[in-house]
């Protein structure tokens, strides 16, 4: 990457990488709702939820890592 436009190149990454999580969060509650036993009625007062929510987060970004070794 040139010199010059390295600000640009922070803020394509930056974009990049919110863009990626944003959507590992969206995806990872589409599953839990077709595949678990999860209601969305009950999505933002479950605390069950959310605490299950960043558990796959965590092994869904673990497995990314794997895989991009």
């Amino acid at each position: 990457m040139k010199k010059r436009n390295l600000i640009l190149n922070k803020k394509i990454i930056t974009e990049t990488v919110e863009t990626i999580i944003d959507s590992i969060y969206e995806k990872t509650e589409d599953y839990m709702f077709e595949y678990g036993s999860y209601s969305r009625e009950y999505e933002e007062t479950n605390d069950e939820f959310f605490e299950d929510r960043e558990e796959y987060i965590i092994e869904v970004i673990k497995e990314l890592n794997n895989r991009i070794k």
